[in-house]
Formats: structure tokens, C-alpha cells, sequence
């Protein structure tokens, strides 16, 4: 070998021994810094720990292998959160920008098979009235071109263990363009991000101590949610129900096809949290509600819709909200010996604009119904009020086709132990009112009405009694010239009940007016 070759290759083995050198030399200063970050730098209730960790310096990829993180209450040291992790892969962090442009620059985040568990019962909460505080400082900012999340499973858990508050498994999401820094940090959610994606599957919510929420699939894309096969329930039978209860309470079986949200948009405007939507579309809702009126009242004031939507903790604006091709059965049991009246409506539609408290006073909220009421008779509904107006003003006005009155007794004879007879072939009506009071217009053209009372065991009473009231019973409204019966009501509102309540008190209000 010349003394050339020798002195080439002793050169370029110097320069692979260098090279290797300053490899294997960088591996340890940044290990060792990673070390030391999440040693000195995280937060003193938040410990992160990894099995190891491998950095390639030629493609900038750090790889963490076993990552287990866990979040303590500041105020002891129970631990409220765990979270774990196969692997976390950072792919191209560019040292250009690290050294020249003083910011942590990551092309790639992957997160893959997190699982995460969270004990609300063991959360504390820290009472301090001064401003947040950031709960962690960066001396760099960190951009991150995207976030993946892989077939994560998340467990929340409510009063122990046993008791699931949320469950969702095989969640994948997709997060880009993403900006950390000590400005985002002083926010309510402490991150700028553009494009987002997710999708999960068997999502499991408890609502309440009574009532689960179940879904199939949801997916989230282009700003647009598809919810598939939605069903809250009352995880008891009604019976059940009933015997736990102190006061009133619904009974839900609640059934939906798909739920499709386009054009989300969400975030926190001076620290309040805002959720905003072009359309909700709601298909094939198959809704079941009972209620126990054998059960003590709920004495609460019942506020109207306008009041319910002025005064949500959040700013809320749906410019539009449909529902589609659904059902809704209302029972309702008033008598211990006898089943819940039942009263029904199919074929229902309905489409809600300006679903919002963040509008001005120019806009109200409109909902328009169709419907078909107890299988029978055609309902068309307009109904608006306005969220603004502290009187909660509102205006209701129903058309209803020809309606046989026995289809009514599915719904009567239960509960008022009265049977119906004769047809009601048109009713029109308008309610115009507020929280404090209401008038009702009525015009309702009818034809052979017949009252029959009940017996206590539903057997028919004594024709004389029935016979006696249908002396005040106007059998038929041809004794006016339009074959109309004309009839108004004023009422005044249990605050204690519902807007329903309020609504069947100005129809039985002008039904009596009308009847007798």
C-alpha cells in the first residue's frame, strides 16, 4: 500500500471515528437533556418516566420507548391521572431551526397505543382567585407539523373504579400545524392548532347516576362530525326508577341514527369556551320518554327555552338544526292502578334556525315542526321566541287535521278516566306569551263529541252521570256561521313545570271554552 493510500484511508477512518464520535457524543447530551427536562423542567405533580430512548441524528427521529406519565393534585400527592404509551416517535426535528431560528421545529409526533386513566373523585381542585398561571415554560417555542394519536383506549372514572365515567377505545387523532409557546401556554386551551381529525368507536358516557350514553362510531373530518348509532337510556327499569327517586324525574330510551355536525368551530374567547356549527342533522330519532307523576313533584322553577339558552356557561351558535324521519312517544303515569297514557307522534320533522345565545336582537329562534299526532291527524307547528327578551317572549301557533277523538283515549282514559267520542276535523290555534302570562286563540270545527266518565277500574260509569255532562258539552260547532268554534283562554303559568306544562294549560284553557 502507497504512502498515499495509507495516509486516504487513515483520514477517512479519523473522519468515521469523528464522525461516530460526535454521533455517539450528541446521543448522550441530548438523552441527558431530555433526562434533565423532564427531571427539572416538568412541573412538581407531573412525572414522566421512559424505558429508553433512541435518537438517529442523521433524520432527527427520537424514539421513546414505555412512556408512562402521571399527574398529581398540587395541593398532596395523590396521583388523578396516569397515562402510558408503547411509543412516542418524534421524526424531524430540524437543528437548522433549533440553532439559527431558536425554535423547536418537529415534523412528525407519533403517540402509539396510549391508554389514559383519569379518577375524577381524586382530583383536587385549587381554589385561587389570582389569575391562571401557565403550568409549564418553554424557552423555545415548539411547532409541530402533525400530531397522531394511535389506537388510544381513555378510562374516566367517577366516584371509584367500578364506576365508569367515559369510555373510548381505539381512538386514532390527527392534529397539524401545531404552536406551543409561553403566550399559548397563559390561554384556556394552551395550544394554536389548523386542521383536525379523529375517529373512535364503543364510546360509553355516563350522563348521569341514571342515564348512560352509548355510541357506535364517531368520526371527525374536515371540520364535519358523523355520529353513528347514538342511544341514551335510563340504565333501570321504569319500576326501578321510580323507587329511587325523590322527586320526578324522566325515563329515556332514546334511539338516533346518525348525528352530522358540519362546519365546527370551538376554542375559549376571553376565557369563555365557544362552540359553533352551520347545520346539526339529526335522522331517525326513536324517542320513548315516561314520566311518573306518582313520584313528588320537582318544586324547582322550570326556566322557558329563551331563559335556558340566554344563560348557558358557554357561547352557543347553530345557524341551523334539523331532525329527520323520527318518532316520539310521551307516557305518562298518573293513576297507581291503571297503565301510563300514552300520546304519540310520528312521521316527525322539524327544523330549527338561529339556535344560539350569541345573535342580536334582530334574530329569534324559529322551530318548525311536521308531524303526524297519535297516527292519525296532520300537525304542522310554528313556534318562535326570543333569547334576548328578558320576559322571554314567545309565539306558538298549531294547525291539526281531522283527528278521530278516540284516538285520544289511549292518552285520557288512563289518566282522566274519561272516554272520547266524535271527530275533530280542524283546529287552529295561537299562543302569544311570556314567562309571566299568556292568550290563547283557538278555532276548532268538530263534529258528534261525546264526554263518557270512568270508573276507578276504567269500567264505564252510570250513563245518567255521563249523560248529565254532556248536557254542557257542545256536541258540535255548526251552531256558528263558519261551522268554527271560536274560543280564547288567559293563563298564567306554573313556573314549577315545563314550557309542555304551560302549553297544555292554554289548550285545555280554550278547549273549555270552546266544549262547554
Amino acid at each position: 500500500m502507497s504512502k498515499k493510500l495509507r495516509l486516504t484511508t487513515f483520514v477517512v477512518l479519523g473522519l468515521a471515528v469523528l464522525f461516530f464520535g460526535i454521533l455517539i457524543a450528541s446521543n448522550i447530551i441530548i438523552k441527558n437533556k431530555i433526562a434533565k427536562f423532564t427531571k427539572d423542567q416538568l412541573p412538581e405533580n407531573i412525572t414522566a418516566n421512559f424505558e429508553g430512548v433512541s435518537l438517529h441524528l442523521l433524520n432527527g427521529t427520537l424514539t421513546y420507548n414505555d412512556v408512562s406519565v402521571t399527574l398529581q393534585n398540587k395541593s398532596n400527592d395523590t396521583t388523578h391521572t396516569y397515562l402510558s404509551a408503547e411509543k412516542v416517535i418524534i421524526e424531524g426535528v430540524s437543528y437548522w431551526d433549533y440553532l439559527f431560528k431558536k425554535e423547536i421545529h418537529i415534523e412528525d409526533i407519533k403517540i402509539k397505543s396510549p391508554i389514559i386513566q383519569y379518577y375524577k373523585n381524586l382530583l383536587v381542585v385549587a381554589k385561587d382567585s389570582t389569575k391562571p398561571k401557565a403550568f409549564l415554560t418553554l424557552n423555545k417555542p415548539l411547532l409541530v407539523d402533525e400530531l397522531s394519536i394511535d389506537n388510544a383506549l381513555v378510562t374516566f372514572f367517577d366516584q371509584s373504579k367500578k364506576d365508569t365515567l367515559l369510555h373510548v377505545k381505539d381512538i386514532t387523532v390527527e392534529v397539524d400545524d401545531i404552536l406551543v409557546n409561553n403566550s399559548t401556554l397563559n390561554k384556556r386551551l394552551p395550544v394554536d392548532f389548523k386542521n383536525y381529525e379523529a375517529e373512535a368507536d364503543s364510546i360509553f358516557l355516563k350522563i348521569s347516576p341514571f342515564e348512560n350514553l352509548t355510541v357506535g362510531d364517531f368520526k371527525l373530518k374536515n371540520k364535519e362530525a358523523i355520529i353513528d348509532k347514538l342511544h341514551l337510556a335510563t340504565k333501570f327499569s321504569k319500576a326501578e326508577h321510580a323507587s329511587m327517586l325523590k322527586q320526578e324525574r324522566d325515563h329515556f330510551n332514546v334511539a338516533l341514527e346518525q348525528i352530522k355536525v358540519n362546519n365546527i368551530d370551538f376554542g375559549f374567547n376571553n376565557r369563555k369556551f365557544f362552540a359553533k356549527s352551520s347545520l346539526v342533522k339529526l335522522t331517525e330519532v326513536d324517542a320513548t320518554i315516561y314520566r311518573n307523576k306518582l313520584v313528588a313533584d320537582d318544586p324547582t322553577t322550570k326556566p322557558l327555552y329563551s331563559k335556558m339558552l340566554r344563560e348557558l356557561p358557554i357561547d352557543l351558535t347553530v345557524d341551523s338544526l334539523s331532525i329527520e324521519n323520527s318518532a316520539i312517544t310521551y307516557q305518562e303515569k298518573v293513576k297507581e292502578d291503571q297503565p301510563a297514557g300514552t300520546i304519540y307522534f310520528d312521521n316527525f320533522q322539524a327544523k330549527l334556525s338561529n339556535v344560539s345565545n350569541t345573535y342580536g336582537e334582530e334574530l329569534k329562534t324559529r322551530i318548525v315542526i311536521d308531524s303526524r299526532f297519535m297516527h292519525s291527524a296532520p300537525l304542522h307547528v310554528d313556534w318562535d321566541f326570543d333569547v334576548n327578551s328578558t320576559a322571554d317572549d314567545f309565539t306558538f301557533k298549531a294547525e291539526l287535521g281531522m283527528l278521530p277523538a278516540n284516538e285520544m283515549n289511549s292518552f285520557t282514559k288512563p289518566n282522566l278516566l274519561v272516554e272520547l267520542e266524535g271527530e275533530t276535523q280542524k283546529t287552529y290555534l295561537s299562543i302569544y306569551g311570556n314567562a309571566s302570562e299568556s292568550e290563547i286563540n283557538m278555532r276548532m270545527k268538530y263534529d258528534h263529541f261525546k264526554v263518557e266518565i270512568l270508573r276507578d277500574n276504567g269500567k264505564k260509569q252510570s250513563k245518567l252521570l255521563s249523560g248529565l255532562l254532556n248536557i254542557f258539552v257542545k256536541k258540535d260547532s255548526n251552531s256558528s256561521t263558519s261551522g268554527f268554534s271560536e274560543c280564547s283562554a288567559t293563563v298564567t303559568p306554573d313556573r314549577t313545570k315545563s314550557f309542555f306544562n304551560y302549553l297544555w294549560l292554554n289548550i285545555s284553557g280554550a278547549l273549555k271554552d270552546c266544549l262547554l
